[in-house]
C-alpha cells in the first residue's frame, strides 16, 4: 500500500525568529520614519456620541424657548410694544399728519385756478414745529409740479391744526392728482 511512510522524514532548514507584520506607508517613506496611526473604528459609538453632546444644547434651547413663549402669551408683548407704539406715535413723523384735503378748479376772469384747502395736525403728545407743506401737481400726460407753501414753522400744540389753503395756476392739460406732504429734512 502505498500512502503514508512508516518513518518520520527529515527536512533540512533553518528556524528564524517572527517578525510583526509592517504596514504599508507611502512608497518614499523610510523605515526609519514613524508610520501615522491607523484611523480605528468607531463604529456606531460616534453617532451615539454626538447626539449626546448635542442632547444638553436642545434641552436648553428648548427651555428658554419654552419660558419667552409663556412670558410673551402671559403679557410680554404688552411691555415691550405699548412703548414702541407711544414712542411712534410720539415721534415728529408720526404725530404731524394732513388731513381734510381737497381740491378744485375755479375760473375767474378767464383764467383756471386749482383750489387746495386742507390741515395739518398734531396728534402727537407735544409741541411740534410745522415744517412747510409741499403740493404735488401732476398733470394729465405731462409733467408734476411742486409747489411750497411756507408755514414759518408755526408751533403747534398737542391735538392743534394749522389750515392752509392755495390758488395756483391749473394745469392747461388737466389735473391728474394732488399729493400733499411736508418738505424732507424740515421736521
Amino acid at each position: 500500500m502505498q500512502g503514508v511512510p512508516d518513518q518520520p522524514r527529515l527536512v533540512a532548514g533553518e528556524v528564524m525568529p517572527a517578525e510583526a507584520p509592517r504596514r504599508a506607508g507611502p512608497p518614499h517613506a523610510s523605515p526609519n520614519e514613524p508610520v501615522p496611526p491607523a484611523r480605528r473604528f468607531s463604529g456606531f459609538g460616534a453617532h451615539e456620541q454626538s447626539r449626546a453632546k448635542a442632547g444638553p444644547v436642545l434641552f436648553w434651547s428648548t427651555v428658554l424657548l419654552a419660558t419667552f413663549l409663556v412670558f410673551w402669551v402671559a403679557g410680554g408683548h404688552r411691555m415691550v410694544l405699548d412703548p414702541l407704539a407711544e414712542t411712534i406715535r410720539n415721534s415728529p413723523a408720526q404725530a404731524l399728519q394732513i388731513e381734510g384735503v381737497a381740491s378744485r378748479i375755479e375760473r375767474r376772469e378767464g383764467r383756471a385756478f386749482l383750489v387746495v384747502d386742507g390741515a395739518a395736525r398734531n396728534n402727537g403728545g407735544e409741541a411740534l414745529a410745522l415744517p412747510s407743506i409741499v403740493i404735488s401737481v401732476a398733470e394729465t400726460d405731462g409733467p408734476t409740479l411742486r409747489y411750497h407753501l411756507a408755514t414759518n414753522q408755526a408751533v403747534l400744540a398737542p391735538g392743534q391744526a394749522h389750515e392752509f389753503s392755495s390758488r395756483l395756476d391749473a394745469p392747461r392739460n388737466g389735473v391728474a392728482s394732488v399729493t400733499i406732504t411736508f418738505q424732507e429734512g424740515s421736521r
